[in-house]
């Protein structure tokens, strides 16, 4: 007697008895002995692969080189998975590192325009590139820092733009991608994103993300709805800001804290943190690993919670530990003084309101 189950990838019925999903092709069972790089559906020869990745005898799509990346330098780890059902790993994370300074960067490409994974690739690079060399063998002030980063989001832009618009068989819209970057040194840590990918300071006694989605998930709560409401709508994973051609304008969000405490910083892409909303419950995971883990341990861990809780997106996970040296707390601009002494206000100022970033 066979029994129904479901396929890992597409979710479709499946029967034990069956090697592959009927709707989707995926392998069900591990292939017959199979020569290496061989397709596992018919056993043709790498050489029968298409330029598009599938198999030239049988037509079953082999898996791409970025449909699982693991990356690791000088402490910094990260690890992107297509997940379980995307049929393309549209993330990209890039690390860089100098002296007194490491550099984290999230892309998540959006599925629903041409060549995401070409995007997010493109933005990624281009944003470390122009921040590895703005801070190579400088040490800018924390102000100068953000400065640095706006100016690898709107690179980041340019090199979207000029990813291919046309994808044979793929959407009509232009390419574009979401981002998220931070940057460690040993006094501080400076975030910046946009769109819906996250970076977040992490402690034992604390979890704070660095920066704001911009979704309409956080439109509502900034109206006055709850989270939970907020979440729980069809559109609530609906970006505002992105980059690429039709990108409303480009105005990340960037944070400062001072990283004078043990802890780790995370950046990962919402295949994540879709399966652990708030800061506390991805704290809370990061630090259930056992002792002594490495930073590239910790990403495999938290990209395979992520794949065992639905897997339904690409997940990428980068971590950056920072030694030990006291709490994080918001880093506030030093005021200078007036050049003379101001008039007294005959009535208080009116201040510009801002969201909390």
């Amino acid at each position: 007697m066979t029994t129904a189950l479901l396929c890992p990838s597409c979710g479709d019925p499946v029967v034990e008895d069956d090697d592959f999903c009927e709707s989707c092709g995926t392998r069900l069972r591990p292939p017959a002995r199979v020569e290496e790089g061989a397709c596992p559906k018919c056993g043709a020869g790498a050489e029968q692969t298409d330029r598009d990745g599938y198999c030239g005898r049988c037509g079953y799509r082999l898996g791409r080189t970025t449909d699982h990346v693991e990356v690791e330098m000088d402490g910094l780890a990260a690890v992107s998975d297509r997940g379980l059902r995307h049929h393309r790993n549209e993330d990209a994370a890039v690390l860089r590192a100098g002296n007194g300074y490491r550099v984290i960067v999230v892309c998540d490409g959006v599925s629903t325009t041409a060549n995401p994974d070409q995007a997010s690739a493109a933005a990624a690079a281009a944003l470390a590139d122009i921040v590895e060399a703005g801070l190579t063998g400088r040490e800018p002030t924390a102000d100068e820092v953000l400065e640095l980063l706006a100016e690898g989001v709107s690179s980041a832009q340019q090199a979207v733009l000029a990813v291919p618009a046309d994808e044979p068989g793929g959407h009509v819209q232009a390419p574009s991608t979401t981002l998220a970057a931070v940057v460690i040194r040993a006094g501080d840590i400076l975030a910046a994103n946009i769109g819906d990918s996250r970076a977040y300071w992490i402690s034992a006694g604390e979890s704070l993300q660095l920066g704001c989605d911009d979704s309409l998930a956080e439109e509502a709560i900034a109206a006055g709805a709850s989270p939970s409401d907020a979440y729980a709508t069809r559109e609530a994973h609906t970006i505002t800001h992105w980059l690429g051609a039709d990108a409303p304008r480009l105005a990340p969000h960037t944070r400062s804290v001072a990283a004078g405490g043990e802890g780790t910083v995370l950046v990962c892409s919402d295949g994540l943190w879709n399966y652990f909303k708030s800061p506390g419950a991805l704290r809370d995971l990061l630090l259930e690993g056992p002792e002594g883990e490495t930073p590239l341990a910790a990403a495999r861990r938290l990209v395979e919670a992520a794949i065992a809780a639905g897997g339904a997106d690409n997940i990428t996970v980068a971590i950056g530990p920072v030694p030990a040296g006291g709490p994080a707390q918001p880093v506030e601009p030093s005021p200078e003084p007036p050049a003379e002494p101001a008039p007294e206000p005959t009535q208080p100022p009116e201040l510009p309101i801002e969201a909390e970033e």
